[in-house]
């Protein structure tokens, strides 16, 4: 900065201490930016607007040259090559790296992205204003991930020493809008008709589905199964007198007896995997446990990603033809709410039936009302 008139810097800056290769430049409000070498070109890039700090300059600064160690950002890549984040799911890495790209891509007030910012000066306070941006731009669901991921990571950080606290503490978490969708009857028959139907035409065909779409929906009704539980559905599953279904999260595994209905779609899903499996020339597993009931175009067990691309394909073709309207979509975990409403029998025979823990968490899914007789002297 030597040799440049200072005059026209922001009151709060002192000139003497703005870091070297950093510049001001006053057009508009005013902004601070660097320069650099680009294949024997000068260009110019943006460090942060007039608001910023001196701190601020020479963070943004260190980030450029690689040394800001003390930046959020660097702690969050340091997370991201330690053991404890490569041991968790594929789904689990996944939704971090989201969550860090949310807090990265947000600034402060001083216009510096946050991952640029020095991390020893987030308070809780700072925390929550974080949470409460996210809970506006984004909803609810996203801002409880974002704060289970900075708890987590600023706990790593606190047990290897790059952090001298945790000020991820006592957060208010905004409170999600519970969507317990019913999805009517007839409108489940009318698309998994229309998917049979769709099913029918060439792959890629303008107007075709994947066979898996029916199929899921039944099989997850049937046996009232969430969708994870029903692709990760094997042979061995198959047994003399029904369908064993192995549940998650805590609920109890038990067997759905044969019905002619049930009988059907899982000898059709079978049919269909074989088929495309001699047609794709893939071996064929010797082990029952390795073969998938559901597959994909590939023969590969579905996915939960791939359902979700296809179902929401599936269901706008559905309301572009009238099959639907945007009112009924609805997702395949409700049709475990669905099987659970239409069990017969008592409370203690759905709390069988779907394996759930409790009757308390019965009430979720049940959406039935029961029958009583009226009092009587």
């Amino acid at each position: 900065m030597r040799g440049r008139k200072r005059v026209n810097f922001p009151a709060h800056i002192d000139a003497s201490k703005v870091p070297k290769k950093c510049y001001w430049d006053k057009s508009g409000n005013g902004h601070w930016f660097t320069k650099y070498k680009d294949n024997g070109v000068w260009r110019r890039k943006k460090v942060a607007d007039h608001r910023a700090t001196l701190a601020d300059l020479h963070t943004a600064l260190e980030e450029r040259q690689g040394i800001a160690t003390g930046s959020f950002e660097w702690l969050a890549d340091e997370f991201e090559k330690s053991a404890q984040f490569r041991q968790n799911s594929k789904s689990m890495k996944k939704d971090w790296d989201y969550c860090k790209r949310v807090v990265c891509s947000m600034q402060s007030r001083s216009g510096v992205s946050l991952g640029k910012t020095n991390r020893a000066k987030w308070t809780t306070p700072d925390i929550q204003k974080i949470i409460d941006r996210v809970a506006v731009d984004r909803g609810p669901s996203s801002a409880k991930h974002v704060y289970t991921y900075l708890k987590r990571l600023f706990n790593w950080g606190l047990n290897r020493g790059y952090c001298s606290k945790n000020p991820v503490q006592a957060m208010e978490l905004p409170r999600e809008r519970k969507r317990q969708r019913l999805p009517e009857k007839d409108v489940i028959a009318r698309l998994i008709t229309f998917a049979q139907e769709r099913s029918k035409l060439k792959s890629r065909t303008k107007g075709s589905c994947k066979a898996y779409i029916w199929m899921a929906l039944e099989i997850g009704y049937l046996n009232r199964l969430r969708g994870i539980e029903s692709f990760k559905a094997t042979d061995d599953q198959i047994k003399e007198d029904g369908l064993e279904c192995s549940r998650a999260k805590g609920s109890t595994d038990n067997v759905t007896r044969w019905n002619p209905r049930l009988r059907n779609v899982v000898d059709a899903a079978l049919a269909h995997r074989d088929e495309l499996w001699a047609k794709k020339k893939r071996p064929y597993p010797i082990k029952p446990d390795q073969r998938p009931i559901l597959v994909n175009d590939y023969g590969d067990a579905v996915k939960a990603s791939t359902w979700q691309s296809g179902w929401k394909r599936f269901l706008e073709m559905a309301i572009r033809e009238n099959i639907i309207t945007k009112d009924q979509w609805f997702g395949l975990h409700d049709m475990k709410r669905r099987g659970a409403t239409d069990t017969p029998g008592t409370k203690s025979d759905k709390l069988d039936a779907t394996g759930l823990s409790s009757l308390q968490i019965l009430k979720t899914y049940d959406k039935s009302k029961q029958l009583v007789d009226p009092s009587s002297e």
